[in-house]
């Protein structure tokens, strides 16, 4: 069954300046506008939810890391290495909500892995 893009994360060097600009173009709402270093967003009933975080730099191209819905995250990472791909962030936890890893593909893209916790 295909996996789906769940969550986006749009890296920022000004996190409250891209808030603004987020808000005013899209009408995007904020749980958190005034945070420095991270801040989520809800993009609308039938969109995805991200967030901003803070970068010093954002590559030509973008800085847009998005998220796949995996149930297996350790499955999903050892298939990502037998194709040839790297564990750029091994599995973490996000406290209340479950637990994330980011890989790169064969080209380089970054790219992240959500399971949320069972309950």
């Amino acid at each position: 069954m295909p996996q789906p893009i769940v969550y986006i994360e749009i890296g920022a060097v000004d996190v409250v300046r891209a808030t603004v600009f987020y808000m005013r173009v899209f009408d995007w709402q904020f749980a958190d506008a005034n945070n420095t270093t991270y801040s989520t967003f809800s993009s609308g009933d039938s969109g995805i939810g991200g967030g901003i975080y803070k970068t010093d730099t954002v590559k030509p191209g973008g800085g847009m890391v998005p998220y796949i819905y995996v149930e297996d995250l350790e499955g999903c990472c050892a298939r990502i290495r037998e194709e040839g791909g790297r564990i750029a962030v091994a599995k973490s936890a996000i406290p209340g909500t479950g637990w994330y890893a980011h890989f790169n593909d064969l080209d380089g893209n970054l790219l992240g892995l959500f399971k949320p916790d069972a309950g």
